[in-house]
């Protein structure tokens, strides 16, 4: 029947930036990335004084820093242009005007929200004679939520809208 113009899909690494294939590439990032997690947890394990002992903290952190560290190494090992779908100019694109236009509407509601929460709050203090005995990180952890949730309703007003 043929392949009409159909593809094979493919694992999305893309190539190094120094040669070779595929299992060099994920050589180099698994390796430089196991390396920076076994430094990061040496400092970290030897600045604090962990309950369960060093060993425990030390392979806990090293596993939890590995991955992390191996996608970090990714971005400086591979070639960009080797990546599919790449857009020429990602900032032009119709998903990152809908991106901004969501953020503009965040940023003017946060305004207005930590506004007019400074008022409330003074006079509150004012007229009770004494500050109020929320937990200053929970409110804070409440805006986050509120602004996370804003940005993702508004982006999809926008995308909606628009297409």
């Amino acid at each position: 029947m043929g392949n009409r113009g159909i593809e094979p899909r493919t694992l999305a690494l893309g190539r190094s930036r120094f040669g070779g294939g595929k299992a060099l590439m994920i050589t180099l990032v698994l390796g430089s990335g196991l390396l920076a997690a076994v430094v990061l947890s040496t400092l970290i394990s030897l600045l604090v004084d962990f309950d369960e002992g060093f060993w425990p903290a030390w392979i806990n952190l090293a596993f939890t820093f590995w991955l992390v560290a191996s996608a970090i190494a990714w971005f400086f090992f591979v070639d960009r242009s080797s990546l599919p779908k790449l857009a020429k100019n990602p900032e032009q694109t119709v998903e990152q005007n809908w991106h901004t236009r969501a953020q503009a509407g965040v940023y003017r509601d946060l305004i207005t929200i930590l506004g007019l929460g400074c008022v409330t709050v003074s006079l509150v203090s004012l007229i009770a004679g004494q500050m109020p005995a929320w937990p200053v990180p929970l409110v804070f952890a409440g805006l986050i939520l509120a602004a996370l949730l804003d940005y993702m309703i508004r982006y999809q007003l926008v995308k909606r809208a628009e297409s």
